[in-house]
């Protein structure tokens, strides 16, 4: 006998409950995992992992604020050049959170809301007075 005609000749009726699918749990949002390099002072970020997280800033700026793809572009610009030249060297200049490796604000970054554009404050260049070492004849005319 074959096996092929055995099973053609035994039927079996076997009544499967009819099985709901349970809903799967929704998943819980993975907390966001940050990269060790950005666990440091501002300070001590390299140049191009400064650009990185500038970029971020951005990001949530445009978020906050609405802003506009020409204002993104403009803000951009304007923080890019502040770091090339140097103006966020500083601890002080920038509120870096070293735990979410995120910047949560410039010193000198300046938002006005009625025209919704930045602007960077610079302090002007510092000049300090030399003084010269008088010679006599201007001691005797100065008297």
């Amino acid at each position: 006998m074959d096996l092929k005609d055995l099973l053609t000749q035994t039927k079996i009726n076997i009544e499967e409950p009819e099985l709901k699918p349970e809903p799967e749990p929704e998943p819980e949002p993975e907390p966001e995992v940050i990269d060790s390099r950005f666990s440091v002072a501002w300070s001590k970020l390299e140049k191009g992992m400064k650009m990185n997280r500038i970029l971020l800033f951005i990001e949530s700026e445009k978020i906050d604020k609405e802003l506009s793809e020409q204002q993104i572009k403009d803000l951009k610009k304007i923080l890019f050049r502040g770091c090339d030249s140097g103006l966020f060297n500083k601890q002080s200049d920038v509120k870096y959170n070293i735990e979410e490796g995120k910047i949560e604000s410039f010193k000198n970054l300046e938002f006005n809301e009625s025209s919704k554009k930045y602007k960077l404050k610079t302090g002007g260049s510092k000049s300090r007075s030399v003084t010269k070492s008088r010679s006599n004849i201007d001691r005797l005319m100065k008297r």
